[in-house]
């Protein structure tokens, strides 16, 4: 009788592989050989699961959007208002190594895709998932009276996915200066901009 196999348990093993590699080498000398190596593979049985390049670094960005998403939920579950909007900005920034190996997931995917219109699109529905989800806690907060009514969320929203991109980037190249102290620093800073005067 032929052995079953579990397709899906195989992708998440690649892709387990795909993170190993990137987070000691970097996704730029990520290679198939390399990778079937790692992920116990022959090249052959490798292309039935992940056949380019580009596939698996979709993949493997979508794992990481997952990640986040997921572990925002387990966080978040019951807050709302500032505190959700803070915890979501949280699950993004790279504060430990495993948001770490995100951000250099994600660096890859800015470099390699940057003329592919299907990930760049992955990557757009994403940020625009996460911004949605932020602009709702951020609704909520100025009807409990927590932020200042008069703030213009949109151009907020602006500075804060710009910052949380800039700290992922930061965190691998500047890492001395983008401890997680002073990343909670600075959106603790953002946020102040938001509060009344009440708090």
């Amino acid at each position: 009788m032929p052995k079953i196999v579990d397709h899906d348990a195989r992708r998440e093993e690649i892709i387990e592989a795909v993170w190993r590699l990137v987070a000691r080498r970097g996704f730029a000398a990520l290679n198939m050989r390399d990778l079937a190596a790692e992920a116990g593979f022959t090249n052959g049985a490798l292309a039935r699961y992940f056949p380019t390049k580009a596939a698996i670094l979709r993949a493997a960005l979508e794992r990481a959007n997952a990640a986040t998403e997921q572990r925002a939920a387990r966080t978040i579950a019951g807050a709302n208002g500032v505190n959700a909007f803070r915890k979501f900005c949280i699950e993004i920034m790279p504060l430990d190594d495993e948001r770490l190996n995100e951000a250099r997931v994600v660096i890859g995917f800015w470099n390699y895709a940057v003329a592919d219109e299907e990930l760049i699109d992955i990557y757009d529905q994403a940020i625009s998932r996460w911004r949605d989800q932020m602009l709702s806690y951020l609704h909520t907060a100025t009807e409990a009276g927590e932020i200042n009514p008069s703030c213009d969320l949109d151009a907020f929203l602006d500075l804060v996915m710009a910052t949380l991109m800039g700290l992922q980037i930061n965190a691998i190249f500047a890492a001395r200066l983008t401890t997680p102290t002073r990343q909670l620093r600075i959106l603790d800073g953002l946020i102040a901009g938001l509060q009344t005067g009440t708090s």
